[in-house]
């Protein structure tokens, strides 16, 4: 069984799930082949969602919100209610009531233009 804890040692690596483990430490060939592929973009928007989610009042004030739209059309988005940062590529139903936000209306925006959309030019 493997350890996870955050050690000195863990050398900054995350798995999927955000834990820190060293490369060695793993047995995926995935991880190890594309440890800084979509696994980090992944994880930029992740951390990108939780930023928002914990100053809501940031995505009010940067971020146009979508509220009338029963199909959302192809972009990044920010959902207020799960507190996560989706790309969305096709056309997509949502609920009403949603509390969603678009970043940017190109699904394939970089993460660094998506960064400074959201903390404003940083």
């Amino acid at each position: 069984m493997t350890d996870f804890r955050d050690t000195a040692d863990a050398g900054g690596v995350r798995t999927p799930r955000g834990t820190r483990v060293s490369p060695g430490d793993t047995t995926s060939e995935t991880w190890l082949a594309e440890g800084t592929g979509r696994e980090a973009i992944t994880q930029d928007l992740m951390e990108l969602g939780q930023y928002l989610a914990a100053n809501p009042e940031t995505a009010k004030r940067r971020l146009k919100p979508i509220r009338s739209s029963k199909e959302l059309d192809p972009g990044v988005y920010f959902n207020l209610g799960t507190g996560m940062v989706d790309r969305v590529f096709r056309p997509q139903h949502v609920a009403l009531g949603h509390k969603m936000f678009r970043v940017s209306s190109d699904p394939a925006a970089p993460v660094a233009e998506i960064r400074r959309k959201i903390l404003g030019g940083t």
